[in-house]
């Protein structure tokens, strides 16, 4: 018999799903307000500062 389980690991996909969508949404944004020179600057940027 199949046992459903519904709790936190639900709960956990549908929040990393939609932070995923909520990323890839803002770096479509940007790409699209910015152009991919200034975009690729940006992203360089954030990733240099993280180091």
């Amino acid at each position: 018999m199949a046992v459903r389980s519904s709790g936190s690991g639900t709960t956990g996909r549908w929040v990393a799903m939609i932070g995923a969508v909520a990323l890839l949404g803002a770096a479509i944004g940007l790409w699209a307000r910015h152009g991919a020179a200034v975009f690729f600057d940006m992203l360089a940027a954030g990733i240099a500062y993280c180091f």
